[in-house]
């Protein structure tokens, strides 16, 4: 039972730090997407699949079955969910095959590591017999143990903020969504593309990059209807102008029009959405945001309350 609740913790984990690292790089650097989150979940793996051998006897490949397959397929369906334009926007080409490259070269390394420590511990236990590897102290592994403990520590203290950071941003968002009768249906239009520019836009990425690079260059496209209408809409192509003209050259496409009387505006959404499904579909996604810092937090305090009260009992005694 507990190995089962290990693998299917480890499969929400993996299936929620699949969709909250697209939402971080969305809008900033995608580079965050497909390097941080293959590295993150590596280093899980690495540190869980240890914890879960010694303390449940958890077989480690078991537990990289349950991420990849349960955990990537809820993960990858929760982001086709909150995200269906992106199964028209290159996905397989710009996000599914360069992330699978990169998981694949991560657990390949992974995997070459896990084989090397077996080795090896199973040369250390050979000798070992014969007399010539003095057997390990106890104090070695507490050591290690307190390690795993100061890292954890370390770890925990940014997810709080990125945790209490999206639960803020979540909220406002929430609060900020019109509601579905402030919108006037006008239609499906097609549009048609006409120009690509680049455009210099603030860069959103954290760290060296962030303060040495304030802005950056998109690509992007823009569309207008050819019915007389005069609607106009744009979207990002990419960073790079060769995927900004291959959205060019795929022509045509068909949105629909909403208009915002209130403020002489308008918006466009996908042609089979309606204002219902868009301002549905935008109170899912942020009660995904929500939901999963809520769940961190609650967590974290969950994990103080425990060392809180073992401190107490060690101290009782």
């Amino acid at each position: 039972m507990k190995k089962a609740a290990a693998v299917l913790g480890s499969a929400v984990l993996y299936a929620g730090a699949l969709l909250a690292s697209f939402l971080i790089a969305a809008g900033n650097d995608m580079r965050w997407f497909l390097y941080g989150f293959p590295a993150a979940a590596a280093a899980y793996f690495v540190l869980a699949g240890n914890l879960f051998s010694r303390r449940l006897q958890l077989n480690c490949w078991h537990l990289w079955l349950g991420m990849n397959l349960l955990g990537g397929l809820a993960g990858w369906g929760l982001l086709m969910a909150c995200f269906p334009v992106l199964l028209s926007n290159g996905f397989i080409l710009v996000f599914l095959v360069p992330l699978t490259m990169v998981l694949a070269v991560v657990w390949a390394v992974v995997g070459v590591g896990f084989l090397c420590v077996k080795l090896f511990r199973r040369r250390s236990a050979a000798l070992k017999e014969k007399g010539k590897v003095p057997a390990a102290r106890p104090e070695r592994a507490a050591a290690w143990m307190e390690k795993a403990k100061n890292l954890g520590r370390v770890v925990s203290i940014p997810l709080l903020i990125l945790a209490a950071a999206s639960l803020y941003v979540g909220a406002r968002d929430y609060g900020s969504i019109r509601p579905a009768d402030s919108y006037v249906d006008e239609g499906v239009h097609t549009f048609v593309p006409y120009d690509i520019l680049p455009v210099s836009v603030k860069n959103n990425a954290t760290g060296r990059y962030g303060r040495t690079h304030p802005t950056k260059i998109v690509y992007m496209v823009y569309y207008k209807t050819t019915d007389g209408s005069g609607y106009r809409w744009q979207v990002e192509g990419s960073t790079a102008r060769t995927l900004a003209e291959q959205k060019y050259e795929e022509g045509p496409v068909e949105r629909r029009v909403l208009s915002i009387p209130e403020e002489d505006a308008y918006i466009t959404v996908e042609a089979d959405q309606t204002a219902e499904s868009y301002t549905a579909g935008l109170q899912r996604k942020y009660t995904l945001i929500m939901g999963l810092s809520m769940a961190y937090l609650a967590v974290y305090a969950g994990a103080w309350i425990v060392i809180w009260r073992k401190r107490e009992m060690e101290q009782a005694e």
